[in-house]
């Protein structure tokens, strides 16, 4: 009995080391992507009503690497419209982001350490009044969407309550 006990005290920390090995990642999303389109304006367009977005700027990229680590990056330009006409214009808006990813049974989490935006948002109501303020800023959150990728394509889902999902399109560059 005695032997039984010592070893399930060497046995359980050994145990806890295996289960905070590093998370599982997808062979297949390892690599940087682009995005294709802009799945937030395809949404918006499609869940509010009379809003319509144009975009006159964008750029991004999304690597991930096969330590299970990613960083992210990019950049746009936009105006959104209402139909009651108010408008909102982001200017050199830019985002970065890093952190860990992970998939387990067809979802991608991902979970940010560091993450940083910059820019301006011009927001005018009706009647002409303007209000100028830096691009909203919050902490870091951590995405779990379902994602599928074959090769040169990569789709994630991401769900919202009481709307339809977020789906973007990335292409591979490497």
């Amino acid at each position: 009995m005695k032997s039984r006990r010592s070893m399930m005290f060497v046995l359980l920390p050994l145990l806890s080391l295996a289960g905070g090995a590093q998370a599982a990642t997808d062979a297949c999303v390892v690599g940087t992507w682009e995005p294709v389109g802009n799945a937030a304006t395809d949404w918006m367009q499609r869940n509010a009503p009379g809003m319509q977005v144009a975009i006159a700027q964008q750029q991004g990229t999304l690597e991930f690497r096969g330590d299970g680590s990613y960083a992210a990056g990019g950049s746009a330009e936009a105006t959104a419209t209402s139909a009651s006409g108010m408008s909102a214009t982001t200017r050199d808006a830019q985002f970065q982001a890093q952190g860990s990813w992970s998939t387990a049974g067809g979802r991608l989490t991902l979970r940010p350490s560091r993450e940083s935006t910059s820019g301006t948002m011009k927001i005018q109501v009706p009647g002409g009044r303007t209000l100028e303020m830096p691009m909203p800023r919050g902490p870091a959150q951590v995405q779990d969407m379902q994602y599928a990728c074959s090769g040169a394509e990569l789709e994630t889902r991401m769900a919202i309550r009481n709307a339809t999902p977020i789906v973007q399109r990335y292409r591979r560059l490497r």
